[in-house]
């Protein structure tokens, strides 16, 4: 997945993390986004993290995806339909400024 989102676009900033082990991993390294596995726990983005995506294994695979504080949810989500979301992140920190 972290080959596919990089590729679809190089410069967005998106960091793949296991939310056991991201303790403040995220805010030093300062990603746009956060790709990582979904514990089910509703969390906050970490500063600056203007898009998540929780990626849910189960019998299909599920994403929880949070832009901008508003949170939705995606039965078999597609890898398109991810990078969507990524791409709309992308244009959200364009629009608004952010670096």
């Amino acid at each position: 997945m972290a080959l596919a989102v990089h590729r679809h676009n190089p410069d967005f900033e998106v960091m793949m993390a296991d939310p056991a082990s991201m303790d403040g991993e995220a805010e030093r390294f300062g990603p746009h986004s956060l790709v990582r596995d979904d514990d089910g726990i509703e969390v906050a983005s970490p500063d600056g993290v203007v898009c998540w995506v929780g990626i849910i294994i189960d019998d299909h695979l599920k994403a929880r995806i949070s832009l901008d504080g508003k949170v939705s949810e995606i039965n078999e989500v597609s890898l398109y339909e991810l990078l969507t979301a990524l791409d709309e992140a992308a244009k959200f920190v364009s629009d608004n400024g952010i670096r």
